[in-house]
């Protein structure tokens, strides 16, 4: 009985240190891939910015739903050719839960010489040790 014990206790302790080793998204991870995103998105470049995003990402914007790297991408490729431009984000919000963060702030742009701007959420995960968005909701201001 007393080697059960002790072999569910490592068990136990092996467990329980597995988990608290867990990588998390740290400060710096996320605002480098907002560094990133925001450039990629000024240039243009749909495919820096669909990598981002995790491979199964779901992304809802006031254009859809987009589903995986691909669509996602595909809504970007739509979005630069729009011509917003000028293009930053502001993360209000940033809280920790497990192996996710939840990012709220706001985006802005000029869209044909106008000013342009909303919202957006997201859920933030290390995938292959960067940060990378698992799911995004992007919301355009009220005129």
């Amino acid at each position: 009985m007393p080697a059960k014990l002790i072999a569910i206790g490592c068990l136990l302790l092996a467990i329980t240190s597995t988990v608290m080793a867990q990588e998390k998204v740290t400060d710096a991870a996320l605002a480098e891939m907002q560094k990133r995103f925001v450039a990629a998105y000024n240039r243009g470049d749909a495919n820096v910015m669909a990598d981002a995003f995790t491979e199964n990402a779901i992304r809802v914007t006031p254009s859809g739903i987009f589903q995986g790297r691909d669509a996602i991408k595909r809504s970007f490729q739509n979005a630069v050719k729009l011509g917003l431009h000028d293009y930053s984000v502001d993360r209000t919000i940033s809280r920790s839960e497990g192996p996710y963060v939840f990012n709220i702030g706001t985006w802005k742009g000029t869209l044909r010489d106008q000013p342009f701007h909303g919202y957006y959420t997201a859920i933030v995960v290390l995938d292959g040790g960067k940060a990378k968005i698992l799911e995004e909701t992007v919301a355009v201001a009220a005129p």
